[in-house]
């Protein structure tokens, strides 16, 4: 069993506090930044995020990605649980901006697969993305295969202008045998613009899949033409 205990504050990088194999990490973040300005270019952070058998335990306050430019793609990966790992997080304040076209945004928050555990604290997550032909996607509390995923997310929110562009939030939604239990508080999507896709899905279940979900102030804002908007909460299939 490997154990390390990391602090960290004020930190442009793309990996923290990765547990592989039967490792065990604790890490305190503080203050992480990326910046990435121009086109065809690729930006990335994953933080707590356990495979295998490790264990991930991450406290993250401020952590930020800003990316801008033409045909780029930006991920934020935070304690995210697949194979037989376990990821416990704490996370306040997580933001992605991204601007320009042709471009991809994903946040995934405390997605669980395999026999993975994932018990995640999120609190004032924003993603903001502007300009057209641009997709957009967050994923939280999610399970699949065995998986189980523990998620409290407070003040979760999407902001997208422009056009031709695809918007989407996944919260604590199951297949296979997955089990996901969310308490979601104030989550919204804001899309403006035209020739847009907006879409939400809360706690579906499919296979054997287990979800059982409190949402409280769940909001949709959509403006503009010829655009296509849809929120399912709570089916089975």
């Amino acid at each position: 069993m490997k154990l390390t205990k990391i602090a960290l504050a004020v930190i442009a990088a793309t990996s923290f506090g990765a547990a592989f194999a039967q490792s065990t990490t604790q890490v305190t973040l503080i203050n992480s930044l990326q910046n990435q300005s121009g086109a065809l270019n690729s930006q990335a952070a994953n933080i707590g995020n356990a495979s295998g058998a490790g264990q991930s335990r991450v406290t993250a306050i401020n952590t930020l990605q800003n990316q801008s430019g033409a045909l780029n793609a930006q991920s934020m990966n935070l304690g995210n649980a697949t194979g037989a790992g376990q990821s416990n997080v704490t996370s306040i304040n997580t933001l992605q901006n991204q601007s320009g076209a042709l471009n991809r945004q994903a946040m995934n928050v405390g997605n669980a697969s395999g026999s993975g555990v994932s018990h995640v604290t999120t609190i004032n997550t924003l993603q903001n993305q502007s300009g057209a032909l641009n997709s957009q996607s967050m994923g939280l509390g999610n399970a699949a295969g065995a998986g189980q995923s523990n998620l409290t997310a407070i003040n979760t929110l999407q902001n997208q202008s422009g056009a031709l562009n695809a918007q989407s939030m996944n919260v604590a939604n199951t297949s296979g045998s997955g089990v996901s239990r969310v308490t979601a508080i104030n989550t919204l999507q804001n899309q403006s613009g035209a020739l847009n896709r907006q879409a939400m899905t809360i706690g579906n279940a499919s296979g054997a899949g287990q979800s059982h979900v409190t949402a409280i102030n769940t909001l949709q804002n959509q403006s503009g033409a010829l655009n296509a908007q849809s929120m399912n909460v709570g089916n089975a299939q």
